[in-house]
């Protein structure tokens, strides 16, 4: 019953469940949609983003191709003019016989015209003379490339054009160069020429107005910048700083674009070599596009998409769990009425019917119900009348049974002839303990007997019980344990029957057989005494005749005053006995003989049957017909063990085989040499006393009879 008042703490309603899966499924619906629509819009950003990062920087690529390439038609056109310029340099050179410090370099400048500049390039690389003072002693090694490209010349011979570039020192103007080496191979002379045309025309190569207008059409340019070869800007000639400086070097000498991300500042910068340069020509007019795009645009449009989208899916789930609400108790109130209906037949109510709902998909189960109630009915009713029958029938039974429960010790049933042998109504047993019914050193075995039987499991306990209080009748008792499916102990059950006059069979039976076989055993003798004393003469031979047939009548007289005596006092119930008055007892019911035996069991009292006597007899009378005569040596010892007391009768007058030790114990051995050992274990077993065959081979026979706690006492007395 606690069970069933806790269901509604613990359980929750069907219509709970259904609305708990409703609104789970529309969250996973509209999670499933927003987050669809989410990676989808992102995907759509994300490839805006790159096919307008790549027109982008194409274009820029191809815009700075195509000026370059009308530049180099305004190069190739004043190729002719540097050549006549350079031939006048050389013919100066020659005129002060190669010394390039008596060169007129001031009046070839005039000659030639404005906008001219001339160089003297030495062996090295530097530049020794020139009209153009920011450049002397200009180093070109700096410059590798060139540096090589210069002493390639200076080892040929002609004229060698270059390109309209940027000058290294001096304002970063843009100048067209051109080279010719000395006849002796030691200069390079050198010629620039400067002029409105060369800024204008290169001006559009890296005009910001122009490319802007191309890189600010991708709406995630932040900033751009050109930069030449050589690592300036192009619009002011000015190195930039680090690390965009280390960034440029890395691109110049491998000729690659670089990719820098920086996630921290939602930033990406891409560095575009722009590959200008011509094998033919000594500079390098290549450029370096830094482009810096700015994803945080895309990451602010996709943030707010996605409040959007929770703000929807938010609206789109409260409208759904309010519907689903109202949904789920529209489908559930069928359920409930039928539940509540349930609840009515549950409670007893077998008559009460499931009440009929609209739904055709609940009609089968009404009917399916009303049809189990129904079968409950006759169901309930055919278990009354055969509990009923059961009840009668054990009740009928001429055994006593009783019932209690396992878990508090309860008695459940308690038939009529329970009544009868244990004289207690059933009225004052049914829902008691034993605690109540019995002294507590009953109770105390009772409760051990019982945890051992469930402990054991399959255990079934056979017992036999006297008591006074029963007529000192004997009870023989058999206690089984009762389990459910699980093995959970449920009931104890107990079958007893009144064996008294079993009892009394039993040991008259085994008084009567001892009695019977003592008797003849001992008319034997005096029948063989008889047939001898006819062959006697002398007075000392009758007169030992006369005595050994007295000893023999002496015993059967003693066999018969011994029975008599039992029968008198009565055989059923045990008693205390002294063990050693009770072997003297059963030495002195044995004819003449020559054993010799002895007893060390003074001072020790055990609980055992009347017939305690007739046991010892028995060993007594086998080990004189088994024994060889003048060798047997009887002994009776006791002593104590694990808690018992240990009796041993040992005999060296005969063994038995270790085949036979367990045999000489069953019924079908008793007509044998080893006589009436069955019903010894019989007496004893009456008060838990049990008896067994150890001896050697060379000790002869050795009976242990094992005395439990309980059944013995020392008395010194």
């Amino acid at each position: 019953m606690q069970s069933r008042k806790k269901t509604p703490e613990l359980y929750r309603s069907f219509s709970f469940y259904l609305l708990l899966f409703m609104v789970a499924l529309i969250i996973c619906i509209v999670g499933i949609l927003t987050v669809n629509a989410y990676l989808n819009t992102k995907d759509n950003f994300d490839r805006e983003y790159r096919s307008l990062e790549t027109q982008t920087e194409n274009n820029v690529v191809e815009a700075v191709r195509l000026t370059d390439r009308a530049t180099s038609i305004v190069d190739n056109s004043l190729n002719e003019q540097m050549r006549s310029g350079l031939t006048a340099v050389n013919s100066e050179y020659e005129r002060v016989d190669g010394d390039p410090a008596r060169m007129d370099l001031a009046g070839i400048k005039a000659r030639l015209g404005t906008g001219f500049d001339i160089y003297i390039i030495d062996e090295n690389g530097v530049i020794i003379e020139t009209t153009y003072s920011p450049e002397l002693g200009q180093d070109f090694k700096n410059v590798p490339y060139f540096f090589s490209y210069l002493t390639k010349i200076r080892e040929s011979d002609g004229f060698f054009p270059d390109r309209v570039v940027h000058e290294f020192l001096g304002r970063g103007t843009y100048r067209k160069y051109a080279y010719m080496p000395t006849a002796d191979h030691r200069y390079v002379l050198e010629l620039g020429l400067e002029g409105p045309s060369f800024d204008e025309a290169n001006a559009q190569l890296d005009d910001h107005k122009n490319i802007r207008n191309i890189v600010m059409a991708n709406p995630y340019v932040e900033e751009f910048i050109t930069f030449n070869t050589l690592g300036y800007r192009s619009d002011n000639n000015t190195p930039p700083a680090e690390p965009v400086k280390s960034y440029l070097n890395e691109v110049i000498q491998t000729r690659t674009n670089l990719k820098i991300v920086d996630t921290a500042n939602s930033r990406t910068t891409h560095f575009l070599y722009i590959d200008l340069k011509d094998d033919q020509y000594g500079s390098d007019p290549s450029r370096i596009m830094m482009i810096t795009y700015n994803t945080r645009l895309i990451e602010d449009q996709l943030t707010r998409l996605l409040l959007y989208h929770l703000l929807v899916a938010t609206t789109a789930i409260i409208i759904g769990c309010v519907i689903a609400f109202f949904l789920s108790r529209r489908m559930t109130a069928p359920i409930q009425k039928i539940v509540a209906d349930v609840n009515s037949i549950a409670q007893g109510d077998l008559n009460h019917r499931i009440g009929e709902t609209r739904n055709s998909e609940f009609v089968v189960l009404e009917q399916g119900i009303n049809s189990m109630v129904d079968s409950l009915k006759a169901a309930f009713q055919k278990a009354k009348d055969d509990e009923i029958f059961q009840q009668e029938m054990i009740n009928q039974l001429p055994v006593a049974i009783f019932i209690k429960r396992a878990d508090d010790g309860k008695y459940v049933f308690w038939n009529r002839a329970s009544e009868q042998l244990f004289r207690i109504p059933a009225a004052r047993v049914i829902g008691k303990t034993d605690a109540d019914l019995f002294p507590a050193d009953v109770v105390e075995d009772i409760h051990k007997e019982n945890l051992e039987i469930f402990l054991s499991r399959s255990d079934v306990r056979n017992k036999i019980i006297t008591s006074k209080k029963y007529g000192g009748g004997i009870i023989h008792m058999i206690i089984v344990p009762v389990f459910d499916s699980t093995g959970t102990p449920q009931y104890v059950l107990g079958i007893s029957e009144d064996v008294s006059h079993q009892n009394i069979n039993l040991k008259m039976d085994l008084l009567f057989s001892i009695t019977r076989r003592d008797i003849l055993d001992n008319l034997s003798v005096i029948m063989s005494h008889l047939e001898r004393a006819q062959l006697l003469n002398s007075r000392d031979e009758m007169q030992r005749f006369f005595t050994k047939t007295i000893g023999s009548v002496e015993s059967i007289r003693n066999q018969l005053s011994s029975m008599r005596a039992l029968q008198e006092l009565g055989i059923i119930s045990p008693k205390w006995q002294r063990v050693g008055q009770a072997f003297s007892d059963a030495v002195h019911l044995l004819p003449e003989h020559t054993a010799q035996i002895r007893s060390e069991v003074n001072g020790w009292d055990i609980y055992a049957d009347p017939l305690l006597p007739r046991v010892f007899y028995s060993l007594l009378e086998n080990s004189l017909r088994n024994g060889q005569a003048g060798r047997s040596e009887i002994s009776l010892t006791a002593r104590l063990e694990n808690n018992d007391l240990l009796l041993l009768y040992q005999d060296t007058g005969y063994r038995v085989p270790r085949e036979d030790k367990e045999n000489i114990f069953d019924i079908a051995n008793d007509s044998g040499t080893i006589q009436g050992l069955f019903l010894i274990r019989e007496l004893l077993g009456f008060t838990g006393i049990t008896i067994r065959e150890t001896g050697e081979r060379d000790t002869g026979v050795r009976f242990e009879i094992r005395v439990p706690a309980g059944k013995f006492r020392f008395n010194a007395q």
